[in-house]
């Protein structure tokens, strides 16, 4: 037996939202497809007259604007626990019809973040500015969506996104000097095997700070030979750093190493 969903109330749940700082954008009834032109109001918000406008019709579906946001969508249940493993907690919790589930984290601050689809192969997507997210009581023709946890907050209220997990690592070939690899008495050789004990350096995890530790040390090893600084600064680069600076950014990191190491 069907059961009818109270939409009813979705223009009072739109100017709730509002008062979060949340947009709030109306979809045709039992679908995820807006049923406006929504694209302006990811800079703005829309007055309360053209909500009381979208949502008159009582049998339309509510989304939201995920503007600084990280929406993790999981459609296998059996990968729930490792999204919130690596990302951790957060209150926004929904169950999707499909028994898949929805996670809601705070962007970090000057960390980008972009859409992704089935993050390293697993059932899990990531949206974020620019990105749609239907919440309860919409439904679709396979049943409805469900809050799991205390229901929608501000964006401000929610745990920062640890997504540094999701990006796929790749190695570059590591240009240095010539030097003997197996030569245990070579300072390029010892200086490898020193930066191989370092923290990881991983965006929106310190990685910043992390990489200017690391190229600090590199540089109190390498005493006053910024040649072999440098080198050693693009092996930890290539080693620990998750993504890899590019070699601007490093050179920036490398000269300010050589001035605190004087």
């Amino acid at each position: 037996m069907n059961t009818t969903i109270d939409t009813a109330g979705n223009y009072e749940l739109a100017l709730s939202n509002a008062q979060k700082g949340i947009v709030s954008i109306p979809c045709h009834p039992g679908t995820k497809v807006p049923s406006v032109a929504w694209k302006r109001w990811q800079g703005e918000a829309p007055p309360t007259e053209l909500l009381r406008e979208w949502f008159r019709d009582h049998r339309a579906n509510i989304a939201i604007l995920t503007q600084g946001m990280v929406l993790i969508d999981i459609d296998d249940p059996a990968f729930l626990d490792l999204a919130v493993r690596h990302c951790g907690d957060t209150p926004y919790k929904v169950r999707t019809p499909r028994g898949g589930t929805h996670l809601g984290y705070r962007a970090r601050k000057g960390v980008a973040v972009r859409n992704q689809v089935k993050v390293k192969g697993h059932p899990i997507d990531i949206r974020t500015n620019g990105g749609l997210a239907l919440i309860p009581p919409s439904r679709t023709g396979d049943g409805e969506y469900a809050w799991l946890g205390d229901g929608l907050r501000a964006i401000s209220e929610l745990p920062v996104a640890r997504i540094g997990w999701t990006r796929e690592r790749r190695r570059r070939q590591i240009k240095t000097a010539v030097a003997a690899e197996g030569d245990p008495h070579g300072l390029l050789w010892r200086g490898r095997k020193y930066v191989d004990a370092f923290d990881r350096a991983v965006s929106g995890e310190s990685g910043h700070r992390a990489t200017f530790v690391s190229a600090l040390k590199i540089a109190t090893f390498a005493a006053r030979d910024p040649d072999l600084t440098w080198q050693l600064l693009l092996y930890y680069n290539a080693t620990k750093c998750d993504p890899e600076w590019s070699e601007r950014e490093l050179r920036h990191k490398w000269e300010d190493a050589l001035k605190g190491a004087k």
